[in-house]
């Protein structure tokens, strides 16, 4: 099976750079390995700015189980998330109290098995609230939530072909080396046999298009040997701003003599005899 919680965990921590949450994927936490699909932790840093639609009350911990488009959250997913948050809880955190921990299920498909098993509360669209026991899971249906850019993260992992391609235009990354994550997440969507009506191929040229113009001109002109830094430049837009004595560097009196028409040469013929009557 295509590993999306990886892909999805490696989106959030682009999501989360820079700001005072930190994202750890597979958290071990037990001798006997139970491992937690994302742990998002606050620390040091900017606030989060504008959140996806349902991170917008994070704690300082918070737990987050992942179902992608090829799982369903049931309520054994439920369950283990809540085991999940005592093991974390009693391992890493046993002097915080409740409020300081909160607890997410994030599903591509409509977990509609779960919605009849139990009472969830609308919060907005794609939002919902489980309450178990003395907990509230925040659930985050993901091809349902609002069309914004907050939400572009969201529809990248929302296996469909028209929202993946809005998400892919519109989020703006904030690690540098996430081009190999996307090209990953393009591959599997066809392994798949979702459409991709917009290509990585087209996503990596806008890309290119857009990180160009925020480099200053030596930076986009690096590399380029001098034929291809002129290309498309009208001679005069060449020599704009060149000192004659730099224009005529290198040319022969036979190349000079060569570009002048029949007026010019009289021209220059008439300024020599003047220049030698002086001297």
């Amino acid at each position: 099976m295509i590993n999306w919680h990886r892909l999805f965990g490696l989106a959030l921590c682009d999501y989360f750079t820079g700001t005072e949450y930190a994202v750890e994927m597979e958290k071990d936490l037990a001798r006997k390995r139970q491992v937690l699909d994302i742990l998002i932790i606050r620390g040091h840093g900017q606030p989060l700015a504008d959140p996806c639609d349902g991170l917008d009350a994070l704690r300082p911990h918070n737990l987050v189980t992942y179902k992608s488009g090829q799982e369903s959250l049931d309520a054994w997913a439920i369950e283990e998330l809540i085991g999940h948050y005592v093991n974390y809880r009693k391992a890493y955190a046993a002097d915080a109290p409740a409020a300081d921990f909160g607890l997410y299920a994030v599903t591509t498909r409509h977990p509609r098995a779960l919605f009849s098993q139990t009472e969830v509360a609308a919060v907005k669209d794609g939002v919902y609230r489980l309450q178990v026991v003395s907990r509230a899971v925040t659930l985050i249906v993901l091809p349902e939530v609002a069309s914004a850019p907050r939400n572009a993260l969201w529809d990248l992992f929302s296996f469909q072909a028209e929202k993946v391609q809005q998400g892919a235009k519109t989020y703006r990354w904030r690690q540098p080396d996430h081009v190999p994550v996307l090209n990953e997440i393009y591959h599997r969507y066809r392994e798949l046999g979702i459409a991709m009506p917009y290509t990585f191929e087209d996503f990596r040229h806008d890309l290119a298009l857009e990180l160009v113009q925020e480099l200053p001109p030596e930076e986009r002109l690096r590399g380029l040997p001098p034929a291809e830094r002129l290309r498309g430049l009208p001679v005069e837009e060449r020599l704009r701003g060149l000192p004659s004595q730099e224009r005529m560097r290198g040319l022969s009196p036979e190349d000079i003599l060569g570009g002048l028409d029949d007026a010019e040469r009289a021209r220059l013929k008439e300024l020599l005899e003047r220049t030698e009557q002086r001297h």
